[in-house]
């Protein structure tokens, strides 16, 4: 499996900001983690790699300087909230966009104006959308912050910037979204002796009793848990298949290693062995599932409903509109093009598999969006003809080796550049 980005961008952040030299040993190389060294290089962060895939970070200790250019995050959400997040610990002013997705889609950005004024943070969106562009100052010195806490990523800003406070701060979240995103933030703070109280562990009241900065660290990127669903769903769907996945950790508390129960609930034929799980060919059903912890497997879960018995009913998964593209909106747009009976809910979608229909071949959006390129070709696979993907590119940003590894093992795919 590829390393982990969620892992990456946490300790590149910490990194950056903590109190001597830290290395970062096989993090997720994407153009997402090369804007990433330079904004916060821009923050006054000494990052270079020193040997293949291994970064010595010398971090700023909490001096943060003010960055000397615009910051884009292309389309990375991630990084748009982690860098507000710094933004609002920095007392010069940055400004962030990014792509069209950062700027038209992330309305879940307007919830970081509230606890921000409160914090005695400049926000400022030019368009005055709530979106990207944004204009932040802060820093945050102390005080209580309340918010809408539905979408984990201003969370991510709000606390970031809280843990780097010397005075106390206290954060009240309302409908506290993606738990399981926060808890992985909140792991490495722990990491690095950033001290905090999730008021019982409800992640609706966050007290910061006042840090220094964070400790310098030396650590390996672990495997990335949102990835083993593809190919054991290939394994899953395929006639007569079995594929096993290696050196997974268990104990890495990322949120989307909940997948693998939600596919084994559908009847999948998953084993886990230690570090490895292996999949086979199995015959699903449908069942009601909660998304709110793992919204980014939205497009992997439906698939899977497509080739299930029954009806498979996707809830509380509201996030999965706030992502690269509106994931809820597209995914039933694209499995509608191969014929589908997909229903869009607010939340989320509803698949029924009644037999009547079947999926087939066609030509798919692919939004720019890799998890939905990936799932995408999960879908395409199983089907008679040809499936063209378009932005199949993006790939590279969190499994830059599907392609190449699914053809290793008989899958029919071919990465093709559409000719202007």
């Amino acid at each position: 499996m590829p390393r982990s980005k969620t892992h990456s961008f946490r300790a590149l952040i910490l990194a950056s900001l903590a109190n001597g030299i830290s290395y970062v040993r096989n993090p997720k190389l994407s153009g997402d983690w090369h804007e990433a060294v330079k904004a916060m290089s821009m923050y006054g962060a000494k990052i270079e790699e020193i040997e293949k895939q291994v970064f010595r970070v010398e971090g700023v200790g909490g001096d943060l300087q003010t960055p000397a250019d615009v910051i884009n995050v292309n389309n990375s959400g991630t990084m748009l909230f982690f860098i507000s997040g710094v933004a609002a610990a920095c007392p010069g002013w940055s400004v962030i966009t990014g792509d069209e997705s950062i700027r038209t889609l992330r309305k879940v950005s307007k919830n970081l104006f509230e606890p921000f004024q409160e914090l005695d943070v400049e926000v400022i969106s030019t368009k005055n959308d709530g979106m990207a562009p944004l204009i932040i100052k802060g820093k945050v010195n102390g005080g209580v912050a309340h918010m809408d806490g539905v979408g984990c990523q201003p969370v991510f800003s709000v606390l970031i910037a809280s843990a780097f406070s010397k005075e106390p701060v206290e954060v009240f979240a309302r409908n506290p979204g993606e738990r399981a995103y926060i808890d992985l933030l909140l792991y490495w703070f722990r990491k690095v002796g950033l001290q905090y109280e999730n008021v019982d562990n409800k992640h609706e009241h966050y007290t910061f009793p006042g840090n220094k900065p964070p400790q310098a660290f030396d650590a390996e990127i672990p495997f990335e848990w949102s990835a083993p669903a593809y190919p054991l769903l290939a394994a899953i769907l395929t006639p007569n298949s079995e594929i096993t996945v290696r050196g997974m950790n268990w104990e890495d508390p990322y949120g989307d290693k909940q997948v693998i129960s939600v596919l084994q609930d559908m009847g999948a034929d998953i084993t886990i062995d230690g570090n490895s799980l292996t999949a086979r060919t199995s015959e699903l059903h449908g069942i009601e599932v909660d998304m709110n912890n793992l919204p980014d497997q939205v497009p992997t879960i439906a698939v899977a409903a497509c080739f299930a018995k029954g009806k498979t009913v996707i809830k509380n998964a509201i996030t999965a509109r706030w992502k690269e593209c509106d994931r809820i909106a597209a995914v039933c747009k694209e499995l509608s093009k191969m014929g589908a009976n997909v229903i869009e809910k607010e939340d989320g979608l509803i698949i029924d598999q009644d037999g009547t229909w079947k999926l087939k071949a066609a030509h798919l959006d692919g939004y720019y969006d890799h998890r939905m390129v990936l799932a995408l070709a999960i879908a395409g696979m199983q089907v008679e003809g040809e499936t063209l993907i378009s932005d199949a590119e993006m790939v590279e940003k969190s499994f830059e080796n599907f392609i190449p590894d699914m053809i290793k093992v008989g899958a029919n795919l071919e990465l093709v550049e559409k000719k202007s």
